[in-house]
Order: structure tokens, then sequence, then C-alpha cells
């Protein structure tokens, strides 16, 4: 069975435990063997220190054969910072990643609706720029560049 390590935000909603054990359920339905945080069946609530569970979650990583990614917006525009670092982390371990999102619209449309709401966007350079100057990244993609590009393994 192919080891399968579930990357996202989930282990920070209330219903953590519920939604987790639903992922790993969907994971072995579909022939694979979940890892990651949340794995354990039968894990009661155990506060770790942060060195604890890095350490669970960088074996779980080391472990696996490839990762699917949760990149919903986490707290901002984007993914989550943890979910992101576990990408990137997995492609450096020459594993195959890869990712949805729950939300309809892409980083682009994102940044100007949520980060600049409101707000005057230049366009006249042919790269769209917020009020303060900073380019908005605009390639059509679920998130950042580098997070879509390595997810899907080859930059499209």
């Amino acid at each position: 069975m192919t080891t399968i390590y579930l990357a996202g935000p989930e282990v920070f909603l209330p219903d953590a435990m519920p939604i987790m054990a639903e992922k790993r359920r969907l994971a072995r339905q579909f022939g694979f063997e979940p890892t990651g945080p949340g794995s354990d069946e039968n894990q009661t609530p155990v506060k770790r220190t942060a060195a604890e569970i890095y350490a669970r979650n960088d074996t779980a990583m080391r472990r696996a054969e490839i990762c699917l990614a949760n990149i919903t917006p986490f707290r901002g525009v984007s993914a989550d910072p943890g979910t992101v670092y576990e990408i990137g982390f997995m492609i450096a371990l020459g594993k195959s990643v890869f990712a949805y999102t729950n939300h309809p619209d892409d980083y682009g449309q994102r940044v100007r609706s949520i980060w600049y709401a409101g707000c005057e966007i230049d366009e006249t350079s042919g790269r769209p720029r917020g009020p303060d100057g900073i380019a908005i990244e605009n390639h059509g993609m679920s998130d950042n560049l580098m997070i879509d590009g390595g997810s899907r393994g080859d930059g499209r």
C-alpha cells in the first residue's frame, strides 16, 4: 500500500479530529496508507511540544511515498505556511506532491479582493500592482507559482 502524507491546516479546525479521520478513511478507501498530522487512529488529544510535533511530522514525511496537500487559503490569501513547508520538504526529498484547494478564486483574484479590497490596482505597467507598488502575482494559479508549480512537478 502506498503511504500518503496528508498535509493541510485541518489540525487547527475546532472539529479537527473527525475531519482528519474522514480524510484517512478516504485515503484507505482509495488504496493509500495515510500518515501525517493526526494520523494516529485512536489518538486522544495530547499537548505536545513544538519539537515533538516537528519530529513526528518529519518522520512521517520521510516515511511517506507521496503527499496530498490542502492549499486552501488559511488566515489570509495563501496556503498555511506549515503546509507550504511540507510541500517543499517533500519535493526536496524527491517525492510527488499533489495539491488541492477548496477556494474557487485563483491567487491573483484573492489578493485583489481580500488584500486590496476597494483599492485601486495599477494595471499600466502590464503587471498589476497594489497601492503599495508591490506586484500582484497573477498567473491564474491556485496559490503562489512556486507552490502550484512544485506540486504539479512541471511549473505549469
